[in-house]
């Protein structure tokens, strides 16, 4: 398992640009990490990733602490990366990462998380790597699957469909894609704003239903 080169194939993942830069597999450093047989080999990759943000999949959960500081929240996590059996330290701090850790189905110790986080530390010998700053990408899958991988898949969350014609928009996740079914319908006999109460109606009803 420690030889297998963990292939990141997520269609429609599109890591974050801008301030983040350009971001590398984190799971392949791990994996190169712990295959380096020098400690100078060890400190040339260490040395080359450091401050530059990286994207871990399959991040087991082994472990979860809530807290606050000065009135934020936060949860630091330790995590297991699969192919280089290191650990993976951050805290997460972001509300919008915070959130998404608590989305139905929320995660706890065992479940899988992607993140993306910039390089702070890491420590051969102890078998650890550190994040920070750290954002949750998604929630994942303890391995990677066999044949071409959907973004709904892992997270049905996430965004699909968006109409900004009428304002308020509406934005329709794709766990709830079937209600694009109702569009031509909708939209070419009553009108945008019609299709806009539609989805904001059925999307407020799902919402009320998972809460029960």
């Amino acid at each position: 398992m420690r030889e297998m080169r963990w292939a990141v194939a997520v269609l429609l993942v599109v890591l974050a640009g801008g301030a983040w830069g350009k971001t590398s597999n984190g799971n392949d450093f791990a994996l190169y990490l712990s295959e380096a047989q020098t400690p100078a080999a060890q400190k040339e990759l260490i040395d080359d990733a450091k401050g530059r943000p990286h994207y871990f999949r399959y991040l087991c959960i082994m472990g979860m602490q809530e807290g606050e500081k000065n009135g934020y929240p936060y949860v630091k996590i330790k995590a297991m990366e699969p192919a280089s059996l290191f650990y993976v330290l951050f805290t997460l701090r972001k509300p919008v990462s915070l959130k998404k850790l608590k989305e139905a189905p929320e995660s706890n110790i065992g479940d899988a998380i992607a993140v993306t986080g910039k390089i702070a530390a890491a420590d051969p010998k102890k078998h650890h790597i550190e994040l920070n700053p750290v954002i949750i990408r998604h929630k994942d899958r303890l391995a990677p699957k066999i044949g071409k991988e959907l973004f709904y898949e892992l997270d049905p969350n996430g965004i699909c469909y968006s109409f900004t014609a009428v304002s308020p928009g509406v934005q329709v996740p794709y766990k709830h894609r079937d209600l694009l079914q109702h569009k031509a319908q909708i939209l070419g006999k009553q009108g945008k704003k019609a299709w806009v109460d539609f989805l904001n109606k059925e999307l407020a009803r799902r919402k009320q239903a998972e809460k029960k």
